[in-house]
């Protein structure tokens, strides 16, 4: 569910001093200037896996909730496994010894589910998840070298689909669906500001319905077999399922010609019963972010 925060500081006036003092953490990295002996920002420490900065003008804290939790209790690097609401909660409170950080402004958000699947992620990534919003993804690589992920990149925010059973050697499939808010315009909308504002589930389920609507825009095709379709349809779909038919060939069009096209496209994709990949992973996803509020 919730994963990647970070939290900006513009008033340092009780983070500095938090940071600073020796009792709160083991170690401070402050940079030095050898000809002057003087002490630069940034400085920079951690809690557990959190990353923590303080600037010459503010500063701030990152990095994953869910391995946070999964690090305090079993000191795994990981975030693969069920991240339920009351796991969720605990973790900010246990990040709130920070000064006025479940209060301060949320700037980064992301918001994962993982899915297990009854066939391999990286199938359905080669030959499914096409497009969001009609246009290809950014960045088509292997997750830190295992498992394939493809990336969508938008002003706001970014979309990940990838294979998390890959990149962590799991004898299981898990697909993993992430949106990552970066701009926080976009999880404003849904109450959320902070971090103590993801302890309401009401707030939450706000988050999902927008992260429910990036994927609804997905263009997540099942594979088209030329035999089963109309000759003069299956060219179609070969064109319509092209990103750069949408972004070259027709981008001197008029909106109702590609709202047209769009349409057309949505109809044959109705009509071939293509849709049941992205049905799945649908209903996938609301059965584990049902499991994951209520838990």
């Amino acid at each position: 569910m919730i994963d990647f925060v970070r939290i900006h500081y513009k008033d340092k006036s009780e983070f500095e001093p938090y940071v600073d003092n020796a009792e709160n953490f083991n170690n401070v990295f402050k940079v030095l200037e050898g000809n002057s002996g003087e002490v630069l920002y940034p400085y920079r420490a951690r809690l557990e896996i959190m990353d923590i900065v303080v600037t010459e003008k503010g500063g701030y804290v990152k990095n994953s909730l869910h391995k946070l939790y999964n690090y305090i209790h079993n000191k795994e690097d990981k975030n693969y496994n069920d991240f339920e609401f009351s796991k969720l909660c605990d973790t900010i409170q246990h990040i709130s010894r920070i000064p006025r950080l479940a209060q301060t402004s949320l700037t980064n958000l992301e918001f994962g589910l993982n899915i297990k699947i009854n066939k391999p992620a990286e199938e359905i990534l080669k030959k499914s998840v096409l497009m969001h919003k009609n246009k290809g993804y950014n960045h088509n690589r292997k997750f830190n070298g295992k498992g394939e992920l493809k990336q969508f990149n938008h002003a706001n925010y970014l979309i990940k689909v990838y294979d998390k059973a890959k990149q962590y050697n799991l004898p299981y499939h898990v697909l993993r669906f992430e949106v990552k808010f970066t701009r926080k315009r976009d999880f404003n909308k849904a109450g959320i500001y902070n971090l103590d504002d993801l302890k309401s589930k009401e707030n939450l389920n706000e988050l999902f319905k927008v992260y429910m609507m990036r994927f609804d825009e997905m263009q997540i095709i099942d594979t088209i077999l030329e035999e089963c379709i109309e000759p003069k349809d299956f060219q179609k779909l070969i064109r319509f399922k092209n990103p750069e038919y949408w972004q070259e060939d027709i981008k001197e069009k008029s909106g109702t010609f590609k709202m047209r096209r769009r349409n057309e496209f949505n109809a044959l994709i109705e009509k071939y019963s293509l849709d049941s990949t992205k049905k799945e992973i649908r209903r996938l996803l609301i059965e584990k972010f049902n499991h994951l509020i209520n838990n």
